[in-house]
């Protein structure tokens, strides 16, 4: 940390202590033996490792008051991606800003803020059938549809449901995962580091006070921010595959001589770095848009992050796999879970392909 990329890119202080405190922990508390002998029907989401996260304040990171940004908290998913660790510490963290700007469920969202209550954001990837929200009578809302795949969905005891009615117009509401008329079943992925499930939404009723309509921008901003964040875990994973491969390379003998001597090796290392330097500081630049009121340069410099990190970080692992051997392909080996975890991250929030076609639409 604390490369200077230009001014706007260097770490303070402050953000080089909390990313210290956030490795620490997670490098004290995260172990991928799980992720290889867990059932992959039940969650590996820990509350109390949420509540860990909550006492560093990590949850809370986004409120008002806080003073935390988006570029704090893109610094904490890298991490998060680096450990590889099922914790929604990013998704529910964004929960709480997203309840804090529309003006819902606060004595909710101080329990998720202190790790009390695990709350993820279920929306539909681009290109899927958004939710349905009818308005009632009464003040309730009637929400129907399905989104198919809810990153912490399994444990998840609330989940952030954007929703458009019939005349165009947008809500967010909060939905109890036990309402009535709320089904969820787990999805198997190629990562295993992480759990899915896809949740079905059947007439439920949100009370008033829990859902609030909101500006189109409201909620296309909280998916750019659910794109970004996923860029910055893939950037995290893809940092610990390239220190694993180094170090793998500069042990491994060949012919008498470490692999990580031949040239080749060392020109694929070198590529290694640069894709994740490279992803990293666009991942940066992007979160400093989340901050800012500006909706062309969020929308702009998300799509070109989200693009261009996704495939950087997914080569990253391909190499890794590559110098890694027939070694990297066992089933013992932290490698391949790291790999899923990247290959999986690039097709949520937006595919590259997505985020090209939009970053061609806004700037042609």
């Amino acid at each position: 940390m604390g490369r200077e990329w230009g001014m706007e890119l260097v770490i303070t202080e402050e953000q080089e202590a909390l990313v210290e405190a956030v490795r620490q922990w997670l490098d004290a508390t995260s172990a991928l033996e799980g992720a290889r002998s867990g059932d992959p029907g039940r969650s590996r989401i820990r509350r109390e490792g949420l509540g860990a996260a909550a006492a560093m304040g990590l949850l809370s990171l986004l409120r008002s008051g806080e003073g935390g940004t988006h570029a704090d908290l893109a610094l904490v998913v890298e991490e998060v991606g680096r450990a590889a660790t099922p914790l929604p510490i990013g998704q529910s963290a964004l929960v709480c800003r997203a309840l804090d700007d529309v003006g819902i469920a606060a004595d909710t969202t101080a329990g998720i803020a202190e790790g009390k209550v695990i709350a993820v954001p279920a929306q539909p990837e681009p290109g899927e059938e958004r939710v349905a929200g009818l308005e009632q009578a009464d003040g309730t809302l009637s929400l129907s549809g399905r989104v198919p795949l809810v990153l912490g969905g399994l444990a998840a005891e609330l989940f952030l449901v954007p929703a458009v009615a019939a005349d165009g117009s947008h809500m967010l509401a909060l939905v109890p995962a036990g309402a009535d008329g709320v089904s969820r079943t787990a999805r198997t992925t190629l990562d295993l580091t992480r759990d899915f499930a896809s949740v079905v939404l059947d007439g439920v009723r949100v009370p008033s006070g829990s859902w609030a309509k909101t500006a189109e921008d409201v909620v296309e901003a909280i998916a750019d921010a659910v794109a970004l964040h996923h860029a910055a875990d893939a950037v995290g994973a893809a940092d610990r595959l390239l220190e694993m491969t180094v170090q793998y390379v500069q042990e491994r003998q060949q012919f008498g001589r470490a692999i990580g001597s031949f040239q080749a090796v060392k020109h694929h290392c070198a590529t290694m770095a640069l894709d994740v330097e490279c992803a990293r500081i666009t991942v940066r630049v992007a979160a400093q848009t989340l901050d800012s009121a500006d909706r062309v340069a969020r929308r702009t410099q998300v799509s070109s992050a989200t693009s261009f990190a996704g495939e950087a970080c997914s080569r990253v692992a391909g190499t890794a796999l590559q110098l890694h051997g027939g070694m990297g392909f066992t089933w013992e080996h932290d490698l391949h879970l790291l790999l899923r975890r990247v290959k999986t991250g690039e097709l949520l929030g937006g595919s590259p392909r997505h985020h090209r076609a939009r970053l061609f639409d806004l700037v042609a």
